[in-house]
């Protein structure tokens, strides 16, 4: 292994005076700059949902929910890091949805003749970061109202049966509907067993509702299931339509009072650590600018770095007055009888998530339904998450272009670097049109997409994956020039 160790002069008078920078960085100046803004950026930029409420009594299960907490963040941090855009595309989609939704629950229910509470964009967040809960009393167990299974009407995403069910069949369905309840309770239990108490447990009226729905749907996916099988419990948790929906059908008697500053007094957001983030992506724009004025070369990983950090500069420009970090939802106690019609419609009202496993509590990659369903269908939002996919993958990739003349170890690693970029940067865009086109012909982008996928994805993704090996690989073999110093060196930074 190859090592320089520079020698810099030292001052032969007293005073010493000022003292510059010396006109040389080292490889660690480079990697800890761009490190510290990755960091700093994933860390700050990521506003996750409201966990699971816990209540940790002794201290080895206090350690494993903050043990919890802490995985769950990093794990979102590593998402953040190698899909920037992906996480870009769900909060700009949702923060659209927001503000419509807002504007709806405003005029349907927000007045002196109507429910009499403060309603703003913040609480509309707030609902659909999971921070509005519904608690259900014993006394509502008590209140079923037509308990017998009816069955769902058409939707656009489950088909209902009408007509006669053979008995073998009904017992198999019934049979099937009560084992996928059950296991849904059970991988709550093991999911969040030895951390404490949940609030969160198996509610009997809810438990036949959710049965009887999932029994009499036809072609339910395991992801709509899911949904269904998060409202079986004593607690809801809903967002911003669920909401609207839960106070359409009378399940709670007017929307939530909360003032916004209690809302906001909830949340964690570190306004040191955000500036600091600031901070460091001014000073690398700078820096690279100042390299090229002056003729010197920057590296890969410099470039790769401002990407990404472009990227997480619009997440904090779109979720700027986003509640951070709220770990407990506001509660709304409620002793009101869930009818199978009001089920329905919050089970289909849930938001749209893209994992296929989901817990109790709010997920964290989903997209919210507008109340206003039929100017912002579903086709609607999903043009949205696709076009601001596109620009934002299309600037991802496009940074990476800057990189075009630089040095690389062979000719063949610089060959993959630049079609790397362009893939990354071109592919998202072709499929886009590809999608675009199908939904504007079919009304629909569920056989395209999966196709899509299956052709681009493995492309894509290699692509991204060299671009971040080849970042710090590079740094090996760095011209001579690229470790010159400018006096963007004398900015404050990390580094």
């Amino acid at each position: 292994m190859i090592i320089f160790r520079p020698n810099c002069s030292f001052p032969n008078t007293e005073p010493t005076g000022f003292i510059y920078s010396p006109n040389i960085r080292s490889t660690l100046d480079i990697v800890w700059s761009c490190v510290s803004i990755i960091i700093l950026s994933t860390w700050s930029v990521l506003h996750l949902t409201v966990p699971p409420d816990i209540e940790a009594v002794d201290p080895s299960e206090k350690i494993r929910k903050q043990i919890f907490f802490l995985l769950r963040k990093l794990s979102w941090m590593g998402i953040m890091l190698i899909f920037p855009e992906y996480l870009l595309a769900i909060g700009a989609a949702n923060q659209l949805i927001a503000s419509v939704n807002t504007e709806a629950l405003r005029e349907k229910f927000v007045g002196k003749d109507k429910d009499n509470v403060p309603w703003s964009r913040t609480h509309t967040i707030q609902a659909d970061m999971g921070g509005i809960a519904l608690r259900f009393s014993e006394q509502s167990n008590r209140k079923i109202r037509d308990p017998k299974p009816q069955n769902p009407h058409t939707s656009s995403n489950l088909t209902s049966y009408e007509g006669p069910i053979d008995a073998s069949k009904e017992r198999d369905q019934q049979l099937e509907s009560i084992r996928f309840l059950q296991d849904f309770d059970k991988k709550q239990k093991r999911y969040l067993s030895g951390l404490g108490k949940s609030q969160w447990e198996s509610f009997g009226q809810h438990w036949t509702l959710a049965a009887n729905y999932i029994r009499h749907a036809e072609e339910l996916t395991i992801i709509n299931a899911n949904n269904v099988a998060s409202l079986q419990g004593k607690v809801w948790i809903l967002d911003s339509k669920q909401l609207a929906l839960a106070r359409e059908y009378k399940i709670i008697k007017r929307l939530p009072h909360i003032e916004k500053r209690d809302i906001q007094d909830r949340s964690k957001s570190d306004g040191l650590v955000r500036t600091l983030a600031v901070i460091q992506v001014i000073w690398l724009v700078v820096q690279i600018i100042a390299r090229r004025i002056v003729h010197v070369s920057s590296s890969a990983l410099e470039f790769s770095t401002l990407a990404f950090s472009s990227c997480a500069f619009i997440i904090y420009l779109i979720e700027w007055g986003k509640p951070k970090d709220v770990s407990v939802p506001i509660y709304i106690d409620t002793d009101a009888a869930v009818t199978p019609n009001a089920f329905k419609a919050i089970a289909e009202a849930a938001p749209i998530i893209f994992m296929r496993n989901r817990h109790y509590y709010m997920p964290q990659s989903s997209v919210h339904q507008a109340i206003d369903d039929k100017t912002y269908d579903n086709i609607y939002i999903a043009r949205r998450i696709i076009c601001t996919s596109v620009l934002t993958t299309t600037l991802f990739g496009g940074i990476h272009l800057f990189a075009w003349n630089l040095d690389f170890p062979t000719p063949v690693e610089r060959l993959l670097w630049r079609t790397a970029a362009l893939l990354v940067a071109i592919v998202p865009t072709i499929c886009a049109l590809i999608v675009l086109g199908e939904t504007m012909v079919c009304k629909s982008t569920h056989r395209t997409s999966k196709k899509i996928v299956f052709i681009f994805g493995p492309f894509y993704i290699s692509s991204r994956l060299y671009l971040i090996v080849e970042s710090f690989r590079a740094l090996y073999f760095l011209p001579p020039e690229t470790f010159i110093a400018t006096w963007a060196i004398n900015g404050p930074h990390i580094g």
